[in-house]
């Protein structure tokens, strides 16, 4: 599909959507991340290849992050600790310590707080700051070179006060901020203006782009469209026609329309799901252990519904089989709930339905989506959630382990999550 628009149908979206490059927006990326902060605790670390793993024994092997040293002979996020030995036999692994990752975190975004009070984290390791107001006080003229000077103080301060470096993107929006961070690592500052923006990246492969996944390049590959160039321009409709929604939100992140704020720090958007899922530490291979997986996951997802007042209207499974291949069901809900008893129901007839454990079964997920903050209260639903809050009163004050579900201690191998680990603690 090479259905490219004229210049009139641009100048004309251009003019009503009254684009504007006066905001100065940081992506700031600390580099290789969880390695670096291992290096932290362990100077000797700095100088061989290194790699913060999962936990062989639980199944969890796999490279979770890796040093600039591990990454030049070829290691990747997300193989197999036998695969990375074997590109580097003289690569050193540590097994991945989440809260002192959590804590060395929460410092670097106090620095972040000394540039900016738009601050929006993207995960652990990644933040987006409005310093507009600060680029204008500096230099009226030339927001963007003062967004610049800002970006190489950040990058110093972080340097200076933890011993972590940074990439730091500077643009006019988040997305093209983001995408240049990601273009020189490590310890780098990459500015992408409004005046050069096509430039610099309308030759780079689509998927460069934050909002282009492994789904989405293929859908723009069967159209033809490989680079962000040809996604900026081809028609809008034509996008909306074959894409949907999400084809008009591509075509313009593409040409600049990005329009969205950096949230103020602290302040959370509304969440649209909550899920956990975990990998066991053998397959799974009967209703039963898999029922005892499912009530485990249940209650911790029924757990983070409650702690930020959320009803569910949708539950969802997520299942990995032993040869890696996989799938996701959902239900909709008769009636809203944060109950544990009814996500595991559903959470349990979905996967009797969908599992027949032809192979045995890797990995499970349970998930709740379209969520609200209050629904209507019907008794048995009160009566539910009293019994509930009590068990949790009850394992906050003297511990999680205090009160366990007869089926979950039965099978206790398969359900000693650590539910703050980055192996267990990810969305389906």
């Amino acid at each position: 599909m090479k259905d490219y628009y004229d210049i009139e149908e641009y100048e004309n979206y251009y003019n009503r959507r009254d684009i504007t490059s006066n905001r100065v927006i940081l992506h700031s990326d600390l580099n290789n991340f969880f390695a670096s902060v291992e290096s932290l605790f362990c100077n000797e670390l700095k100088d061989v290849p290194l790699a913060v793993c999962g936990d062989k024994e639980a199944r969890h092997g796999i490279v979770l992050a890796k040093n600039e040293l591990a990454k030049k002979y070829g290691v990747k996020t997300g193989e197999t600790i036998s695969k990375a030995k074997e590109k580097c036999p003289s690569l050193v692994t540590r097994s991945c310590r989440y809260g002192d990752y959590v804590l060395t975190s929460r410092k670097v975004r106090e620095i972040y707080l000394s540039f900016a009070t738009r601050v929006e984290p993207f995960g652990i390791d990644e933040a987006w700051l409005d310093v507009t107001e600060l680029s204008e006080r500096e230099n009226k003229n030339d927001i963007f070179k003062a967004g610049f000077d800002i970006a190489n103080r950040l990058r110093e301060k972080v340097k200076s006060e933890t011993g972590l470096t940074v990439s730091v993107g500077v643009s006019f929006n988040k997305t093209f901020s983001k995408l240049a961070s990601d273009m020189k690592k490590p310890d780098a500052v990459t500015l992408i203006s409004f005046e050069d923006f096509k430039e610099r990246i309308w030759s780079l492969p689509v998927e460069s782009l934050l909002f282009v996944g492994r789904r989405t390049k293929s859908e723009l590959k069967r159209l033809k469209i490989k680079t962000v160039g040809e996604l900026a321009m081809t028609k809008r409709l034509s996008l909306k026609e074959e894409l949907g929604k999400s084809g008009e939100t591509l075509w313009d992140i593409a040409n600049g329309f990005d329009f969205s704020p950096v949230s103020f720090y602290g302040l959370n958007e509304k969440q649209k799901s909550v899920s956990q899922s975990t990998t066991m530490p053998y397959d799974v291979t009967t209703y039963e252990e898999a029922d005892s997986v499912l009530i485990a996951l249940s209650d911790t997802v029924s757990e983070n519904l409650k702690r930020e007042r959320f009803y569910s209207s949708t539950v969802k499974i997520f299942v990995r089989f032993s040869d890696f291949t996989s799938f996701v069901r959902q239900v909709k809900l008769p009636t809203p709930t944060s109950l544990s008893r009814d996500i595991f129901m559903y959470a349990s007839r979905l996967f009797k339905t969908n599992v027949d454990f032809l192979k045995p079964v890797r990995a499970i997920g349970v998930g709740a989506e379209d969520l609200r903050e209050n629904v209507g209260e019907q008794l048995s639903f009160v009566f539910e959630e009293n019994v509930e809050g009590a068990l949790e009163k009850t394992r906050k004050k003297y511990g999680e382990n205090i009160i366990q579900r007869a089926s979950v201690l039965k099978n206790s191998k398969l359900c000693e999550f650590d539910k703050k680990h980055v192996c267990f603690n990810s969305g389906i």
